[in-house]
């Protein structure tokens, strides 16, 4: 699911309300060893922040870049 504009960011110290998405793509890689596959999504905090999350689309769960 993608991180909706409104939706909370909670992790370390960027905690805020998401306020717009900027940009997103996917990268599928690593096929030779072990297999990447995640969604990336570069979002900007209600407080003005930048950060970049991405979805595991393999194991599940969302991360800070």
């Amino acid at each position: 699911r993608a991180p909706r504009e409104h939706r909370r960011v909670r992790g370390s110290e960027r905690t805020g309300k998401v306020a717009a998405i900027r940009e997103t793509w996917r990268i599928d890689d690593e096929w030779w060893r072990r297999p990447i596959s995640r969604l990336y999504y570069e979002v900007v905090l209600e407080n003005g922040r930048i950060l970049t999350l991405y979805l595991d689309l393999l194991e599940g769960g969302w991360w800070e870049q």
